[in-house]
């Protein structure tokens, strides 16, 4: 229900954008930051006595966004945080909930195409480092490979040198400490991008 609030608020606060957005120039290059927040959860299979729930956690990182005429390749490490958290049934009918954190270092590999100024459509791999894979309340896996699909738009004005970012991206690799489940990450990520282009040569 959240993401879906979320994503209604984003639709209704960018719509007066979309139509007068516009992209960096048809051929070239420049840096970003990025800060975001995920809406992240584990995707459970098999037998586990946890119930899995979403958390809202964040994500930073930089990008590097390169365009020629409507393709786009865009490079990025990301610092994040997923899991989640879980629920316990307990004997006397009563849940306890616990929180999961798997801090991860990514490297997303995005492949992007522009139907129209100002919107990119973009997909691709994503590798992931697990930082506290191994102990209390981290992943067993040291990486996670994943698939990212999202949409990027670039505004115009006073809002020039600010995109909005926003990804889903889909785990492969079982991460379950336990050996009857298997456990997948599962991640809505809404960033907001600075764009570092560069300076204008004087003439």
């Amino acid at each position: 229900m959240y993401m879906y609030r979320l994503l209604l608020l984003i639709t209704i606060v960018t719509s007066p954008f979309i139509a007068k957005a516009q992209s960096d120039k048809p051929i070239g290059g420049h840096f970003g930051l990025k800060v975001g927040a995920s809406f992240t959860q584990i995707a459970i299979s098999g037998s586990t006595v946890n119930i899995p729930h979403r958390a809202l956690e964040p994500h930073l990182g930089a990008i590097y966004r390169y365009r020629y005429n409507r393709w786009v390749v865009q490079p990025e490490a990301i610092l994040s945080i997923r899991g989640g958290t879980f629920q316990q049934e307990q004997s006397n009918g009563s849940r306890t909930t616990t929180g999961v954190s798997y801090y991860y270092a990514s490297l997303p590999f995005m492949l992007g195409y522009i139907p129209t100024e100002g919107l990119t459509v973009q997909a691709g791999p994503e590798f992931s480092y697990a930082l506290n894979a191994g102990q209390t309340g981290g992943p067993s896996a040291n990486n996670d490979l994943g698939l990212a699909v999202g949409v990027h738009y670039d505004f115009l004005d006073m809002l020039n040198k600010f995109s909005l970012n926003v990804r889903y991206i889909y785990g492969f690799t079982n991460v379950s400490p336990e050996a009857t489940a298997a456990y997948y990450n599962r991640n809505l990520q809404v960033s907001m991008v600075y764009n570092l282009f560069p300076k204008k040569k004087k003439k």
